[in-house]
């Protein structure tokens, strides 16, 4: 849906995930949105061509791409969190039972139509598709489905169609749209969580923009990320301020893995994060329980002769599991690209087995050579290029 033509407006080119959280809190602030809320493909291809804008909120992925490129503003990128497709009917009707593949077929076969967002460009309307043909009836209800540009637009028909109709789009499109109703997620065995980031466009100037990128990622708005279907931790950059949070979450997980923490030695940069990392070039990200806790951490030092070196990659024990390792790696990776940097290097410890499989698994190779770091006797580098 394109927002009516405002010269004072912001303009945001946005996933449609993002619309009802979005439009919500702008609502709020009296704040003033032109652009265009749909699918990402198109959202994508609508950036990639120039269209103007000044926020962008697109896949966690996608996001480190454009971030790899330049661009987007590499001091704000920041996560909304991630959002689960699920099932809706019409506001009133029986909900199915959608918990098992074989309950979610037979409520797929029951219906009479079946509202979904595009299945060429849409997140939600591409896993769909796929999963439409994983349970054996995609030939089957081909001619009942009723595709739309994207997810607010497939529930807002799905609100006014007769008969027995089903829909499947991401939660916060369903909870964004009068007249329907959420059923649940799609059930383990076809889930799908897609995390949405928010980013400024690399030549946007306005300091409103910025203010507004912020707000619709900062603590006081968690809850509304969360009654808008949000879920889960998102990755922001770091201000010093996380600093003390920062240095107990890393000392805490250093300990579980039998470490002795090295305040005045290796970790005397987790003493102040803006003069540990920041100051001098780096990077360091956090990511942010929904309570305000922290759940993981990744930085990116610049050392003394230029080299760049990833450190303090760490995660709760908790919160393993989650892809959270995956994203901060993918994230500052996209941030060392974008500033030139032709090789990452790290040390880490043969104890850290998972992290050392997701190193590997991003393309990290041991490099030879005696670890600079007593508690590190594994080494590995990886070029850019």
């Amino acid at each position: 849906m394109t927002a009516a033509v405002n010269p004072d407006a912001l303009r945001i080119l946005s996933a449609g995930a993002a619309q009802g959280l979005a439009t919500a809190i702008a609502r709020h602030e009296g704040i003033a949105l032109a652009g265009t809320f749909g699918a990402v493909g198109g959202i994508l291809e609508k950036f990639l061509a120039g269209e103007p804008c000044d926020i962008v909120i697109l896949t966690h992925a996608q996001v480190a791409q454009l971030t790899a490129r330049n661009r987007v503003a590499l001091d704000l990128v920041s996560d909304l969190g991630a959002v689960r497709t699920s099932v809706a009917v019409r506001a009133g009707d029986e909900k199915p039972d959608v918990s098992t593949p074989g309950a979610l077929r037979a409520a797929l076969l029951a219906a009479d139509e079946i509202f979904l967002p595009d299945p060429q460009k849409a997140t939600a309307g591409i896993h769909f598709a796929g999963v439409l043909a994983k349970l054996g009836i995609a030939q089957e209800v081909a001619s009942r489905l009723r595709p739309h540009p994207n997810g607010m637009t497939a529930m807002r028909a799905l609100s006014e169609a007769g008969r027995h109709p089903i829909g499947c789009t991401q939660t916060t499109e369903i909870l964004a749209t009068p007249g329907v109703s959420l059923v649940a997620p799609l059930p383990e065995e076809h889930e799908l969580a897609t995390v949405y980031t928010v980013a400024l466009k690399a030549d946007t100037a306005r300091a409103e923009a910025r203010a507004f990128a912020l707000q619709l990622t900062d603590a006081a708005t968690a809850m509304a990320r969360t009654a808008a279907g949000f879920e889960g931790a998102a990755i922001r950059r770091a201000t010093a301020a996380d600093t003390s949070a920062a240095r107990e979450l890393v000392f805490a997980i250093l300990k579980e893995y039998g470490f002795t923490p090295e305040p005045q030695g290796t970790d005397a940069d987790l003493a102040d994060l803006d003069a540990g990392f920041l100051a001098g070039g780096g990077l360091f990200d956090v990511a942010v329980d929904p309570d305000g806790s922290l759940a993981a951490c990744c930085g990116m030092k610049i050392l003394a002769d230029g080299r760049l070196e990833l450190r303090k990659m760490y995660v709760r024990r908790d919160c393993r599991g989650r892809g959270l390792g995956r994203r901060l790696l993918d994230r500052a990776l996209a941030w060392a690209r974008a500033r030139g940097h032709a090789r990452v290097e790290l040390e880490t410890a043969t104890r850290l087995e998972e992290a050392i499989a997701l190193y590997r698994k991003a393309g990290f190779v041991e490099r030879p050579g005696k670890p600079g770091t007593c508690r590190c006797d594994l080494a590995f580098e990886l070029e850019l290029s």
